[in-house]
């Protein structure tokens, strides 16, 4: 748990943020001298900040794999398992929450080298949208937020329509991406569970009425290469082939000059085209090799 300032906890009493680890990891972060990549993970109705353990756990294991190269620290919201999806009163100040805790965690990096200036966001269901509602904030400085991944979230419409908290929360979300549709620089891939999710259909999860195409991917996990499987709403948390696609993908997208996530929109689209579309059974290139040389081939 981060101990977080008198003034906000006595504002959010309800609200807490966490960072991930176990092992020998958690034991060295316990004084919070961090030097990763920060993620921060958004659960979404009655979620639980817990399950930010299927990514964590997944990074944790590959920057072993490399050495600690590079690594991600992985935080997690506890929004008290609030249901924002049949009350949308608190989801203004969810929104308000995270944006104070992502200055928070880019704080606990000051001094560092090759220190964030951004993080990563991960949203399932009603966190999502909680992270593109942060674009609405007065005065919010966009470039704090380098990359979204949404899993499961109904970004077009609520799944139910229960009281006028929710659709105007909507309504100002919508309408915000739309009316800037070209000046959004965020990177968002959405990621939808498919037949299986009989909470959030498909079609509420895909952002291209919503924003500029060559900003956004949205996909379904049963096309997803190298999953091949549709999720229920929860299991798109925990299905270790889609935790697997979206670790690579961030490590993919790690800047060797920066030692964070690259800032380059095209690298980015690349990167997420290449796990989530066209995956061609080999390691990301950036600039890839000629596969055949058919010159002078009749």
């Amino acid at each position: 748990k981060i101990n977080l300032p008198h003034k906000l906890t006595k504002q959010y009493p309800a609200y807490e943020l966490y960072l991930y680890g176990e092992r020998s990891y958690a034991q060295e972060n316990k004084h919070l001298l961090l030097s990763g990549i920060p993620v921060l993970f958004l659960p979404g109705n009655a979620g639980s900040y817990k399950q930010v353990r299927s990514l964590g756990s997944i990074a944790l294991r590959k920057a072993e794999d490399i050495d600690f190269k590079y690594h991600f620290d992985f935080f997690s919201i506890n929004f008290n398992e609030e249901l924002v999806a049949l009350y949308g009163g608190s989801l203004k100040k969810q929104t308000k929450f995270v944006h104070e805790c992502i200055k928070i965690i880019l704080k606990l990096y000051e001094g560092q080298d090759f220190a964030p200036k951004s993080v990563a966001i991960v949203g399932h269901s009603m966190g999502g949208l909680v992270a593109r509602a942060l674009l609405t904030i007065k005065n919010f400085k966009p470039e704090l937020v380098n990359l979204l991944v949404t899993q499961a979230t109904p970004h077009t419409a609520p799944v139910l329509s229960l009281d006028s908290y929710l659709n105007d929360f909507y309504k100002t979300v919508n309408n915000y991406w739309l009316l800037n549709a070209q000046n959004i620089q965020l990177i968002t891939l959405s990621i939808a569970g498919g037949f299986r999710d009989y909470q959030v259909r498909s079609g509420l999860s895909f952002l291209t009425t919503l924003s500029h195409q060559t900003k956004t991917l949205s996909v379904v996990s049963t096309a997803v290469p190298r999953t091949w499987a549709s999720t229920d709403h929860l299991s798109i948390v925990w299905c270790k082939q889609l935790q697997l696609s979206t670790i690579r993908a961030f490590f993919d997208l790690i800047d060797d000059d920066t030692k964070q996530i690259t800032m380059k929109p095209k690298k980015k689209m690349s990167v997420l085209n290449h796990h989530f579309v066209k995956n061609p059974a080999k390691l990301f290139e950036e600039t890839p090799n000629i596969v055949a040389d058919l010159t002078g081939v009749l």
